[in-house]
């Protein structure tokens, strides 16, 4: 049996699904996580290894886990642990342990920086930049990128860390209340469609990927996604192939690019190695993750055809968990009407399959109401 264990550091409820994706591909799962993780809230996983709260204990026993050779695949959650880890791992274990084949290419891990670096390194596209490392020198009234402008923390998911510029007034605002601990990057804001993009690679050949135009966010357009349009694009494809062997990306990936029609063109913003909240809807789209999985445990398998959605078509796919809670903070009745009445077959994207999953759910979102409370 093919042995995958799902790693943790943050409490993120992106990985609630993620066990069931690698149990339907054949994998025995287990989790290595703090016992109030979301990885516990299924019935997919089959033992709980519990972390310790130190990080340096905490990286020392996942070294010995890997050093024992018990699992197949270890699976990074994300992004502060792929960022310490990286930073840390011993060169013997860099590939059993991070989602990269290339050890060379590590600045990515964690890191929207080196991102932005690979792609210029890789003639990818992504837009104009400079970094910003809290030089005492830095003339904000000498920057040649074009207004509006985006300030990112080096280090941050779901919106957070990332401020809009208009012009250089905002930017001296943004630069004096920039944190410390993280370098930043300020990168020109194209204006596009904003694509998520699941993407799973093996030694850097893509094996499956399931893009979807952004059409709802939790809060504003830099939180995370509840509500998106998927669909299948041939050039995007190749791009992705082409970024993924160039980085030598071995898992999961959660990529972020905008279109700019204009210009018929897909810039790459992120580049997560770790698996999302999305990952579980390729099997609406017919682009099942477990599927790709199976492919990399056997390199023989032949991935089942994709027969749901075709190129030039679209596919509406909404996160219960998150919309429902969306629908309820901004009292979206149209929204809530939508989950209450199975609009365009939403109850599909219920977690029935999975009681536990599905009853830890109804508690938070009960939470919600009631206490008006989010818990990650």
């Amino acid at each position: 049996m093919y042995k995958a264990l799902v790693v943790c550091l943050e409490n993120w409820d992106t990985l609630q699904e993620v066990p069931f994706v690698l149990s339907k591909a054949g994998c025995t799962v287990d989790v290595f996580c703090s016992k109030n993780s979301w990885l516990l809230k299924n019935k997919f996983y089959n033992q709980w290894i519990e972390c310790p709260d130190e990080i340096n204990a905490y990286q020392q026993q996942l070294f010995e886990i890997a050093r024992s050779k018990q699992y197949n695949w270890i699976v990074l959650g994300d992004e502060k642990l792929l960022k310490i880890i990286g930073d840390n791992v011993p060169d013997d274990l860099f590939t059993t342990i991070m989602p990269l084949t290339k050890i060379e290419n590590k600045e990515l891990l964690g890191s929207k920086e080196g991102l932005s670096d690979l792609c210029i390194k890789y003639s990818i596209l992504t837009p104009r930049y400079l970094v910003y490392n809290h030089e005492p020198d830095f003339n904000v009234n000498a920057l040649t990128l074009k207004y509006p402008i985006l300030v990112k923390q080096d280090l941050s998911w779901g919106g957070g860390g990332i401020d809009f510029c208009d012009n250089k007034e905002e930017l001296k605002a943004a630069i004096e209340k920039a944190g410390t601990e993280y370098s930043y990057i300020i990168q020109e804001f194209i204006t596009g469609d904003d694509i998520g993009i699941e993407a799973f690679y093996s030694n850097g050949e893509l094996l499956n990927y399931n893009a979807g135009k952004v059409i709802g966010y939790s809060k504003s357009k830099f939180t995370f996604t509840t509500k998106r349009h998927y669909f299948l694009n041939s050039r995007l494809k190749k791009e992705l192939e082409t970024l993924g062997s160039s980085f030598g990306i071995n898992g999961f990936a959660s990529i972020q690019v905008i279109y700019k029609k204009e210009e018929d063109a897909f810039y790459f913003l992120e580049a997560d190695l770790r698996p999302n909240f999305w990952v579980p809807s390729g099997r609406f789209t017919g682009q099942d993750f477990s599927e790709a999985i199976k492919k990399k445990i056997n390199p023989g398998y032949t991935i089942q055809p994709n027969t749901k959605l075709k190129e030039g078509q679209e596919m509406e796919i909404s996160i219960f968990y998150r919309d429902f809670v969306r629908c309820l903070r901004q009292k979206d009745f149209s929204g809530l009407c939508h989950w209450l009445f199975n609009y365009k077959g939403y109850w599909k994207f219920i977690p029935t399959y999975d009681g536990k999953l599905f009853g830890n759910l109804l508690n938070q979102i009960f939470l919600q109401k009631i206490f008006g409370r989010f818990r990650k």
